[in-house]
């Protein structure tokens, strides 16, 4: 769990594969083989008869012990840690009183803790719903590597945070620090059932480009300047739920990890950064070894977020486009590509080498990748499920957020209607200097014309009446 909340420490559990692979290796969360989230086992239930010991049977003839890991050995019954998150109890925060006891139910955030009120009573969201299977696979590969390991524990809230947060040049938005998009951030949040709202800062250094760093207990995100000038509404609500995503699923501290041990990750400072020959030297591979697999599972990592984005919005078409938009980096260029074109580009270059390209030099998933597991996600039943369950609540929470702006004061009747014309008059202007006059119509009756001077430049006008046609007689039957 991430946020300000507390952690479910999974290593002092015994947590075994569902699908029947056994137990997994310590510290992890999910299968080595097949990549499910790992689960506790159910004691055996206890016999309904329990036979007395018999006091003088010797020690000698009792039964052998069975070996661990047999079939026929029953499941030791877990101990449940002190640290286990749902027996600890709640922080106690002197505004809400701990877990929003005391906060004003109308009140979304306890701005003195974090603490998130739930989407809707009873809304508890695992995050397997939306956590990429491979994802969990690269983790465990991450806690199989001692020395990645090591680094991880060393970079704490007291060192990596601070280090990191102290980097960017950034401003922490809140209620009072651009409100629009702090409350969104905070339905994101709430749409991923994070329990503690994470810090979000956003930086000019960073433009197109979100992070999320921290710990498992405290995380924050940066948002680059260019996030917020070209998403609104759901698009910046899919990129928020993104980084929500990530800080949900527990990436936070291993993106930290990654800013420590290879900094930047981009093609400048990938594996074949230096070329073939750069790449085989000793330096380069002892470094590789740590920065490949982290590289593996930051792609990997992605699909999570994108996963965690798609169940927020529930519009598949909406998160390709912003995907898209944010690869080409320019909302403008977008609207004139040609999309299925683009993606046959990109199908008829995914050969081995772009396969390499992708593995030695980025620490991103490419997006045509992304895209096509974005389509796969969209038909995922139980995903799909969960996020057809909360669009009510989320289309009613965003509507509130964005009201619809009030429609403009009609003007006054006094002020846009013309004055009737009066019905005793004819309106005249003059040819020569075009000054309007209304001749009444009482001089011009049983007149056919009438000579009219203009009171402006003096000029004679005749005004003459238009002849009548007389209506056609129908004729009548020829004989």
């Amino acid at each position: 769990m991430t946020g300000k909340g507390i952690s479910v420490d999974s290593a002092a559990l015994q947590l075994i594969c569902p699908k029947g692979h056994g137990p997994g290796q310590p510290g992890s969360g999910f299968c080595t083989v097949c990549g499910s989230p790992l689960v506790v086992p159910i004691p055996p239930a206890p016999p309904l008869y329990q036979p007395a010991a018999v006091p003088s049977q010797p020690a000698a003839s009792a039964a052998p012990p069975i070996a661990a890991g047999s079939p026929s050995a029953p499941a030791p019954a877990p101990s449940a840690p002190s640290s286990f998150s749902f027996t600890a109890p709640p922080p106690i925060c002197k505004v809400c009183g701990g877990g929003g006891l005391h906060l004003d139910p109308a009140e979304a955030i306890c701005t003195e803790c974090g603490w998130l009120r739930p989407l809707y009573p009873g809304y508890q969201l695992d995050r397997t719903v939306f956590l990429w299977a491979q994802d969990g696979q690269a983790m465990n590969t991450l806690h199989s590597m001692s020395v990645l390991n090591t680094v991880a524990r060393t970079v704490s809230d007291k060192v990596g945070r601070p280090w990191i947060e102290a980097t960017y040049n950034g401003i922490l938005i809140g209620p009072n620090q651009l409100p629009n998009v702090w409350k969104l951030a905070v339905l994101a949040a709430r749409l991923i059932g994070v329990p503690y709202m994470p810090d979000v800062y956003v930086s000019g250094d960073s433009m197109w480009n979100t992070y999320t760093f921290g710990s498992d207990t405290s995380s924050f995100i940066v948002l680059g300047t260019a996030i917020l000038t070209n998403f609104h509404n759901d698009d910046l609500l899919f990129v928020l739920a993104r980084e929500m995503g990530h800080c949900r699923a527990g990436h936070a501290l291993w993106k930290t990890v990654i800013r420590f041990v290879a900094g930047e990750m981009s093609p400048a400072s990938g594996l074949l950064s230096g070329g073939l020959l750069g790449a085989i030297s000793p330096t380069k591979l002892i470094g590789g070894a740590l920065e490949m697999p982290l590289m593996a599972w930051s792609r990997q990592s992605d699909v999570t977020a994108d996963r965690a984005g798609l169940l927020a919005i529930g519009d598949v078409a909406l998160a390709r486009r912003v995907l898209l938009t944010w690869s080409i980096r320019s909302s403008t260029i977008l609207k004139q590509v040609n999309i299925e074109q683009w993606m046959k580009q990109e199908d008829a270059s995914a050969d081995q080498l772009t396969h390499i390209s992708e593995m030695t030099t980025s620490s991103s998933m490419y997006t045509a990748r992304r895209l096509r597991l974005l389509g796969l996600a969209a038909r995922e039943t139980n995903l799909m499920q969960w996020s057809e369950k909360i669009q009510p609540t989320r289309k009613q929470l965003s509507a509130a957020l964005n009201p619809p702006p009030k429609p403009a004061p009609a003007p006054s009747a006094a002020k846009t209607a013309p004055p009737p014309a009066p019905q005793d008059s004819i309106r005249v202007v003059c040819s020569k200097c075009q000054n309007a006059m209304r001749i009444p119509l009482a001089v011009l009756r049983g007149k056919t014309s009438l000579n009219v001077r203009c009171p402006q430049c003096q000029n004679v006008m005749t005004l003459r009446s238009k002849p009548t046609t007389p209506s056609p007689v129908p004729a009548g039957p020829q004989k």
